[in-house]
């Protein structure tokens, strides 16, 4: 690898800097790091890694860099449809429309997303937005619960629980006289989570899980701390903090040493109260209920685990209800049993303890006492397993929502990925189900504590390795199988492409009017009529696209159920139409000989453009668009010839308004 710059600013993150440098000094030959991009630097960066805040980053150079200049970046420009929670809603809930089939389904709980500044607004959101959400209340199941969580606010902002209409306008209203109100109530454990709602107008509404499953972090002592005995033990809910890192356009890994997060109090879950201020008081302390460490930094680390050292740990009920009894239910106490004594005889203590226990334990929700006693490695592993697969299918997602997502072959970034692990309910084979809560950049990895600093050094040194170093030519990837895990790292989704449209930002900047990945699902299917040449049909999983298409099955062999992309572009040159002369030198961007400048054939595999440039001309020259059907109002059919062979492309309108009629195009392919 070159001798490189590294350009290092985390000013509000000294732990995350100190990693960063770290692990470019594990790369070899090491970077030369510097705190700030200078003027000279930014007018001839030669080779340059920004490794830095995204705020410091200057993404005119991910975006552009000057000729001869290769830089990568540690951030995505635009990634909203990931990180922004109601973007993030928006997303899945367009994917699962055109794939109800999708894990998400299960894995994401059911979210709303709004836009309001006033309390007031509710009135007209019940029955637009809102509506079946309006539905779901009005049951009044005592059972279902619903959380309200700001859009743009992180470290547990804005979260408060409702069960009613008449609960989320109160919360609304409340966080209105908060903006007002001058005197805060010192003794509100919540004062600290408060906002002001018309300044973030955006939120998203989910149904609450309030079956998760639950363990006691003091069942794993830490700094000294005795080990506690089963009837100590309360189960307290956490949530998993999954390290998860993207790179280029697009491979995405999942950081196989994973987080628990537990919540500071023992959990209980919500329940309906006809008292009205006790109702008030659950939004009063959620301490029961939110996990994040950022509200629990007087607790240090002291309820963070790994996931793997809470294998053998036991699975535990919910904490009894203080005050609190559900509709048509005694009091858990009704339902216990003495335990059994014969007259003159003194029971052991701790027998006695251990009975009453595992009565409450049963009266408090009966469902808990088909759970398994611990936490075993095979559940961690499909733990794992599942988040590796809700990770991919969350990108594809966003990938489907191209204005708000858009990677690039030169940026890598990492991210907190917020898993919530229950009970299954819909899959009878599987023991847990994990559920999605949210993404997030830029994550607070210094509340993790110095007892696991470690992982964090690892998983910085593994993306020097696997991210840094194959850009500037050190190492390359070889071989590396989705599912399989290097370096610490899982690789969970490898798409081995590009889109030209993702990578100039808009379509209107580059020469690329179409492009998407496709699989082969049959060939000649209906006989074999040139010796040389095969007739493919194939679909798109991303705009649902159907295509045929002639090949020569020599130069460039395929064959049933292999993916492959397909771009069709006006030109070969990289970016908008110049002036004159940039479009003079632009005829010559293919030529075979080498004295044209290189152009996006340089994206797709080298072995189609030597078959496209040296021998078959018909790949990337010629092919001209003779006709348009159209099928229905929405469905399109483009129809192209090259040489005397076709192909046609069946599909909504809306993915071909930039193919025009009697214009040549070219024909890019990509294995």
């Amino acid at each position: 690898m070159d001798r490189l710059t590294a350009f290092v600013s985390w000013p509000s993150a000294p732990l995350t800097r100190s990693l960063v440098l770290a692990a470019l000094a594990a790369l070899d030959p090491p970077p030369f790091p510097v705190p700030a991009l200078t003027a000279d630097l930014k007018a001839s960066p030669h080779s340059l890694l920004q490794w830095s805040t995204y705020d410091a980053i200057d993404h005119d150079l991910t975006h552009s860099a000057p000729s001869g200049s290769r830089v990568l970046s540690s951030s995505y420009i635009i990634r909203k449809a990931l990180i922004r929670k109601h973007y993030l809603s928006r997303c899945i809930h367009n994917y699962l429309t055109k794939h109800p089939e999708s894990i998400l389904k299960r894995a994401v709980p059911k979210t709303w997303d709004i836009d309001i500044s006033f309390a007031d607004e509710l009135d007209e959101l019940w029955s637009d937005d809102l509506y079946d959400l309006a539905q779901e209340l009005d049951q009044g199941d005592p059972n279902k619960w619903w959380i309200l969580k700001p859009g743009m606010a992180d470290r547990g902002m804005g979260i408060r629980l409702f069960h009613s209409k008449e609960d989320l306008a109160t919360i609304l209203e409340g966080f209105e006289a908060d903006d007002s109100d001058q005197d805060v109530d010192v003794e509100d454990q919540n004062a600290d989570t408060s906002i002001i709602t018309s300044q973030l107008r955006h939120f998203v509404i989910q149904e609450y899980i309030s079956t998760p499953l639950l363990l006691d972090p003091r069942e794993i002592p830490i700094g000294g701390e005795l080990k506690l005995s089963l009837e100590d033990l309360r189960g307290h809910k956490f949530h998993l903090r999954v390290y998860c890192v993207a790179s280029g356009a697009l491979r995405v890994y999942m950081y196989t040493r994973i987080l628990s997060l537990f919540s500071a109090m023992s959990y209980s879950p919500p329940v309906v109260s006809t008292d009205k201020s006790s109702q008030a008081s659950i939004n009063k302390n959620l301490a029961r209920h939110l996990t994040n460490t950022s509200l629990q930094t007087e607790r240090g680390e002291t309820g963070v685990r790994l996931l793997e050292e809470l294998v053998e740990c036991h699975v535990l009920p919910p904490s009894p209800h203080v005050g609190a009894v559900r509709p048509g239910e005694a009091h858990p106490r009704a339902h216990q049993q003495r335990a059994p004594r014969v007259v003159g005889q003194v029971m052991d203590i701790e027998q006695l303890r251990a009975s009453q226990h595992e009565q409450l334990r049963k009266a408090q929700d009966p469902r808990q006492a088909d759970l398994p006693k611990v936490l075993t490695a095979e559940d961690v592993a499909d733990i794992k397993s599942q988040i590796a697969d809700v990770l991919a299918e969350t990108f594809y997602a966003a990938l489907d929502m191209s204005v708000h997502f858009q990677p690039l072959p030169n940026a890598f970034e990492l991210y907190g990925v917020d898993f919530l692990v229950s009970s299954s309910q819909s899959t009878p084979s599987r023991k847990y189900q994990v559920h999605l809560l949210e993404v997030n950049s830029e994550p607070a990895i210094e509340l993790t504590g110095p007892r696991l600093t470690w992982i964090l050094e690892d998983l910085f040194k593994a993306i020097g390795k696997v991210c840094v170093a194959p850009f500037f030519g050190a190492s390359e990837e070889s071989n590396w199988s989705v599912g399989e895990t290097r370096e610490g790292l899982w690789k969970c989704l490898d798409l081995k492409y590009s889109p030209p449209h993702l990578v100039y930002m808009a379509s209107n900047t580059s020469s690329v009017v179409f492009d998407d990945i496709f699989t082969i699902n049959a060939i000649d299917k209906e006989g074999k009529k040139f010796d040389r040449v095969s007739r493919l049909y194939a679909h798109s999983k991303n705009y649902d696209m159907d295509l045929t298409l002639d090949y020569n099955i020599e130069l460039y062999p395929l064959q049933k159920d292999q993916s492959f992309a397909l771009a069709l572009a006006t030109s070969l040159a990289r970016g908008p139409p110049g002036t004159t002369d940039e479009d003079d030198k632009d005829r010559d961007v293919w030529r075979p000989d080498g004295k044209g400048r290189r152009g996006l054939e340089e994206d797709y595999d080298p072995s189609v453009l030597d078959v496209a440039l040296r021998r078959i001309d018909y790949f990337v020259v010629l092919v001209k668009v003779y006709r348009f059907d159209g099928g229905t109002a929405e469905i399109v059919t483009a129809y192209a010839s090259f040489g005397g062979l076709l192909m046609s492309l069946t599909g909504s309108f809306r993915h071909m308004t930039s193919i025009v009629l009697g214009d040549p195009i070219y024909i890019l392919l990509r294995k």
